[in-house]
């Protein structure tokens, strides 16, 4: 047994979010409306989604008054919460930070609170682009773009945790993430203890919705960092982390 374990918390304000294609009418119809004017127009095909005796016609891939894409099920209507084939997360914005606890080594009491060791800034490994995209629809190149719908639910709670079993007293410095960057939002993608991967403990997951935001746009596919690029963290982005990290030595 490792002679100490920490429990690492992110932000207390972050949310969930989901970026996936649509169809194209309805991003074409939806791209000069505000984004308050998008939320209530997606809220609004989710409950119709939710009243599956409708007789009202709901041909989605023509008719661009109707959800912008069919749900996954098979059924009529809509989900924002499954149009989520490019990216869906949930979790801390980035910029919040982390705060890290000690907890007893034998994991009788993940969730104890009296021994903060840690409230301050992680160091980034990397920043992906997850989703940056323009209300505009291109001209050129059109082939290289898609037609997408983000939409986000900003909450306060606790989020995630990552646990670390170590036989040495927590080190700020080895303490790394990485981020997903899109239009509505930038969330934690990743944390990182000493160079290794942490697990995501969501089994107390405890949030309150604030408020909701979406956007419509288009999309450069070649533009966009996808999940698995960074399965795997290669030798040089650890060399920019070690450059990091000593730059942080000397000035934090």
């Amino acid at each position: 047994m490792a002679k100490y374990r920490y429990r690492i918390e992110g932000s207390r304000y972050g949310g969930e979010l989901v970026v996936g294609e649509i169809n194209p009418n309805f991003a074409r119809h939806y791209q000069d409306h505000e984004c308050s004017e998008l939320v209530d127009v997606v809220l609004d095909a989710d409950d119709w989604h939710n009243h599956s005796d409708s007789d009202e016609p709901q041909d989605a891939l023509l008719d661009p008054n109707t959800p912008p894409s069919p749900s996954l099920d098979g059924e009529p209507g809509f989900n924002m919460w499954e149009n989520d084939d490019l990216e869906h997360l949930n979790g801390p914005y980035a910029d919040g930070g982390f705060t890290v606890y000690e907890v007893p080594a034998d994991s009788t009491d993940d969730w104890d609170y009296e021994k903060e060791v840690y409230d301050g800034e992680a160091i980034l490994v990397y920043g992906r682009e997850g989703a940056y995209f323009s209300r505009e629809e291109p001209t050129e190149n059109a082939e290289e773009y898609i037609p997408v719908l983000a939409f986000h639910s900003s909450e306060k709670g606790t989020f995630g945790v990552w646990f670390v079993d170590t036989d040495e007293p927590f080190d700020e410095f080895k303490l790394g993430y990485g981020i997903c960057e899109t239009n509505l939002c930038e969330l934690v993608d990743n944390v990182y203890y000493d160079k290794q991967e942490l697990d995501a403990d969501y089994d107390y997951n405890d949030t309150t919705g604030k408020s909701y935001d979406a956007d419509i746009g288009w999309l450069n596919k070649k533009w966009r960092d996808p999940f698995d690029k960074y399965s795997e963290i290669d030798e040089e982005t650890w060399e920019d982390f070690n450059d990091n990290v000593e730059w942080e030595r000397e000035n934090r």
